[in-house]
């Protein structure tokens, strides 16, 4: 919540090369579209700048957040869905991407998608470096993407996803999300203390207690002067896992609306932050939030 965590653009794909993609990608090589429309050279170190929707089925993901947040899509490649890469845009501006990611052998596997997002970094090999010294996993070594730029995949000590990435072009500019564009992200962890730790070496992070001001559970991390993203302590049955928050105008209308479109409710709205959340399912299995940001609930950071 704060100043625009998760920037409008498409997201980083990199289907097959994570736990819920444990096969190649289908395709060779996809288009890795710029993060940015137009080149700003201008670099934010910290902020979740990327991300990317990992799904065995871009169709019914596209079909889903379109129906319930207004999305529209662009998609680059074959009409095959497991060889494109599909671009989501709210009122005409990028906010997301779309993979196909091929499922794990293990039936029992219960995410069948999810969400990833990508962190700025100066030097992708650096933040490689020191995720393997501090017990995390390179599930993708860095590489250059198009004209992307130079990118990674990891996991941290707890087994939760996320990425890096040094983009060719610079970062978007930082804003705070408009309605049903990213506002939020925070890590679901069993010991935000320890996973605060790691993070904080990630992108030379500022801790702070509490996941948001006025809370004593988990904590901030910030750089630039802002808050870029939250840990709490997850339930027990959970995995560790980042949740992103999509900012909208009314929440039950929006769980109403999710639900009609073949959605479930992981958790009902809530007071929480200071605003309005609920966490949902898409049709695909990945699980994100939404929350309303009002003058007041900006007032409670």
């Amino acid at each position: 919540m704060h100043k625009c965590t998760w920037r409008a653009g498409a997201l980083l794909a990199l289907a097959g090369l994570t736990s819920v993609a444990a096969s190649p990608p289908v395709s060779a090589e996809p288009y890795w579209p710029p993060i940015t429309q137009a080149p700003t050279d201008v670099r934010s170190p910290g902020r979740f700048v990327w991300g990317e929707l990992l799904t065995r089925d871009v169709g019914a993901a596209a079909e889903f957040y379109g129906k319930v947040f207004g999305w529209t899509f662009e998609t680059y490649g074959p009409e095959d869905d497991r060889m494109t890469y599909t671009v989501a845009l709210s009122g005409g501006t990028p906010i997301g991407g779309m993979v196909y990611a091929s499922p794990q052998k293990d039936k029992k596997a219960a995410r069948a998608a999810r969400w990833v997002g990508l962190i700025s970094v100066v030097d992708v090999q650096a933040a490689a470096d020191y995720v393997e010294s501090g017990g995390g996993k390179v599930i993708m070594p860095p590489r250059v993407l198009g004209e992307r730029g130079t990118a990674a995949l990891f996991t941290d000590p707890e087994g939760g996803l996320f990425g890096v990435i040094h983009s060719a072009s610079g970062d978007p500019e930082d804003y705070l999300g408009d309605d049903n564009q990213w506002l939020w992200i925070e890590l679901w962890a069993t010991d935000p203390s320890k996973m605060a730790s790691f993070y904080q070496g990630v992108a030379g992070y500022d801790v702070v207690d509490g996941a948001s001001r006025g809370e004593s559970a988990g904590y901030q991390l910030r750089s630039g002067g802002y808050a870029r993203a939250g840990i709490m302590p997850k339930q027990s049955r959970v995995p560790t896992t980042w949740l992103p928050y999509i900012r909208v105008r009314n929440v039950a209308e929006t769980v109403a609306a999710a639900t009609a479109a073949g959605g479930r409710i992981m958790m009902q709205p809530r007071q929480m932050h200071g605003t309005s959340m609920a966490i949902l399912v898409d049709p695909t299995g990945a699980p994100f939030a939404v929350a309303e940001w009002t003058g007041r609930a900006r007032e409670a950071k």
